[in-house]
């Protein structure tokens, strides 16, 4: 439990109680109060204690361990910035060091932030910047398939918004076939064991304000709902649906989850190309199979890949 938990659960809450429901001093809780005051809220002081004022949506850690409400094994350690270059190479940072699984860190705008084969990603204040490091006990060559099971993760939350996604292998969820969010899976390994996947995740929120580039192939869960999105809330219900999926995946494999990936696979049936990074691949697109390879009927048969990138045909 965090102090913002505590002033949430009551109208008024003395500095007395603060101090034990946290295990500090009164001096201590008012100083808690006082950042809290720096950082946006409006808290309002009385003989009975203090109160918060629940008068705008603010989006920093403290909110989103509000949403989450229980310790996850992905979110053992959370930290938001309001700017870094890249949450991606901050958390590899971190890995490289030797550190836990579970550690995510946000970031409200990027500067230098990157996708997949080091294309600029644009991430401009509003939308929802974040990577994971994760250590699953898995081999090295299935490490494709944890962006699978985050884009299933990802369909999950945004169901829970009423918004109808799907994905585009190997690592775009579209809405609209507009892309709202991407992921990117890094990692260090040896020969039979990961040392580490560092996982960065975009997803267009509330930033309204994309590029002229990007306006027609891009989308925002904000411009689908026409409102403004609490951002803590989302981040929270992703955790937790991936934190089932993780754990799922671990113990019964990708096949446990092929179905699902299928049913929301963009482009089924439709020619498509690929491009693997050695050779282009033109072919109809079967979905994938149950050990989470794509597979693309071509003219010379049946041919199964990892990782690349596809192309809708038109």
């Amino acid at each position: 439990m965090n102090i913002l938990e505590i002033l949430k659960s009551k109208e008024f809450v003395s500095g007395n109680t603060i101090g034990r429901f946290l295990g500090i001093s009164r001096a201590a809780a008012h100083k808690q109060i006082n950042f809290l005051r720096q950082i946006g809220y409006t808290i309002n002081s009385s003989p009975k204690g203090y109160a918060l004022i629940n008068d705008k949506v603010l989006f920093n850690e403290y909110e989103i361990e509000c949403n989450l409400k229980r310790n996850l094994k992905v979110c053992k350690i959370l930290k938001y910035y309001k700017e870094l270059a890249s949450t991606q190479i901050s958390v590899k940072n971190l890995a490289e060091k030797n550190f836990d699984e579970g550690i995510i860190i946000i970031a409200e705008k990027q500067t230098n932030a990157y996708g997949r084969i080091k294309r600029k990603w644009n991430s401009n204040e509003g939308g929802l910047w974040f990577s994971i490091l994760l250590k699953p006990l898995i081999r090295p060559e299935e490490s494709s398939k944890v962006a699978l099971i985050l884009s299933i993760a990802l369909n999950r939350t945004l169901k829970e918004y009423k918004v109808d996604s799907e994905i585009k292998w190997s690592n775009d969820v579209l809405v609209n076939d507009k892309k709202i969010a991407g992921i990117l899976v890094e990692m260090s390994a040896g020969q039979d064991r990961i040392d580490w996947l560092v996982i960065g995740i975009g997803i267009n929120i509330n930033n309204n304000t994309l590029p002229k580039e990007l306006k027609n192939t891009s989308i925002s869960l904000k411009e689908i709902l026409g409102k403004e999105i609490d951002r803590a809330a989302f981040l929270a219900s992703f955790l937790i649906s991936f934190e089932n999926i993780y754990d799922d995946f671990q113990n019964k494999g990708f096949s446990f989850f092929s179905d699902e990936y299928n049913d929301k696979l963009a482009y089924k049936n439709k020619s498509i190309t690929i491009d693997d990074g050695y050779n282009i691949i033109s072919g109809i697109n079967l979905g994938i199979d149950k050990d989470g390879k794509f597979i693309v009927k071509t003219t010379n048969g049946l041919e199964k890949i990892i990782s690349g990138t596809l192309r809708l045909n038109q």
